[in-house]
């Protein structure tokens, strides 16, 4: 009794730790995985699809650029083509070679718009039917 001072002789601290919460808890946990593993399962529609060939397969559109200066000089992508006759049997050829091509029309600012809806209706003659006219951006005027 000299040690004990009223108490019934345990000691303040827990000597053992209660695991079944723990075990209850970690198996209402997989429970829950398992259940919502079902619903994540990745459902697929049998479909036949369809097959191709190689050749099938679309290739991006060949571009030419077709430049005109003012002095009427026209160039096919940056070689001197001759004369507007020319450029027609090129464009057609070009055409039937490449069904999917698209022509940009680049002109001098000083360019002529005669010169221009010249090379434009060789290209329509063509069959060409993407076309586009290439323009620069203008410098954007200073502030004061």
């Amino acid at each position: 009794m000299a040690g004990s001072a009223g108490g019934s002789g345990k000691s303040g601290a827990i000597g053992e730790i209660n695991v079944v919460p723990l075990v209850d808890i970690m198996l209402v946990l997989v429970i829950i995985l398992m259940v919502s593993a079902e619903f994540t399962k990745y459902r697929t529609v049998s479909v036949q699809l369809p097959k191709i060939n190689a050749a099938a397969v679309k290739q991006e559109p060949v571009k030419v650029t077709l430049t005109l200066k003012p002095d009427g000089s026209l160039y096919w992508d940056n070689k001197q083509v001759e004369d507007i006759a020319t450029l027609q049997e090129r464009l057609t050829a070009e055409k039937s070679a490449r069904p999917e091509m698209a022509v940009i029309m680049r002109a001098e600012g000083d360019t002529s718009y005669k010169q221009v809806l010249q090379i434009l209706d060789k290209v329509k003659l063509a069959g060409i039917a993407k076309v586009g006219l290439a323009v620069e951006e203008a410098a954007a005027p200073r502030r004061r």
